[in-house]
C-alpha cells in the first residue's frame, strides 16, 4: 500500500533531510578538528607560538562535531520511533548550543578591533624576526614566499580581468 502524504509525513521527511545536513556538518567539524590536531605542529612552526591557540580550536571542533553527530543520531532515533521526549531533548540541546554560539559571536565581535590589532602587531614582529630572505632555506621563509607568490598571482589575475 502506498504511503499517505500527510503534513506529518512531510514534516518527518523534512526532519530526515535536516538530520542528514547536520550529520554532514558534524563530520566536517570532526575532519577539521582532526586536521588542525594532526597538522598543528606545522602551523605552530610556521606561524609562531601564538598559533598554539589554534590547537584549542581544533579540540573544540572535534568536541562540537562529536556532539552534533550524537544529537543527529538521537534525533533520527526519536523521529523513527516517534519519541516525543527524545525529540524534545535534542531540540533543547540544539537551542542551548545556538544560544552559546550567539553569545560567543557577540563577544568576538565586541573585542574584534582589539584582537585584530594585537594579532597584526604580533604577525609583523614574528615576520621581522623569522624571515631570512627570498632564497633562504628555512621553513618560515619558504612558506612565506609561497604564500606571497600565490597572493601576487591572484592579485595579478584579478586585476587583468
Amino acid at each position: 500500500m502506498a504511503e499517505m502524504h500527510t503534513p506529518y509525513s512531510s514534516l518527518k521527511r523534512l526532519l530526515s533531510f535536516l538530520n542528514g545536513f547536520l550529520a554532514i556538518s558534524g563530520v566536517i567539524l570532526i575532519g577539521l578538528g582532526a586536521y588542525v590536531k594532526f597538522r598543528g605542529a606545522v602551523l605552530t612552526r610556521v606561524l609562531g607560538l601564538s598559533s598554539a591557540y589554534l590547537l584549542h580550536v581544533g579540540y573544540l571542533c572535534l568536541v562540537m562535531g562529536c556532539i552534533t553527530v550524537l544529537l543527529v543520531f538521537a534525533r533520527w532515533y526519536g523521529a523513527t520511533k516517534e519519541s516525543r521526549g527524545t525529540l524534545l531533548f535534542c531540540f533543547l540541546c540544539m537551542v542551548v548550543i545556538l544560544i552559546m554560539e550567539i553569545t560567543v559571536a557577540t563577544v568576538v565581535l565586541a573585542f574584534l578591533p582589539i584582537v585584530e590589532e594585537m594579532a597584526l602587531e604580533h604577525n609583523f614582529v614574528t615576520l621581522r624576526r623569522n624571515y631570512s630572505g627570498y632564497n633562504a632555506p628555512d621553513d618560515y621563509s619558504t612558506e612565506w614566499n609561497l604564500v606571497m607568490e600565490n597572493e601576487v598571482f591572484k592579485c595579478l589575475f584579478s586585476s587583468l580581468q
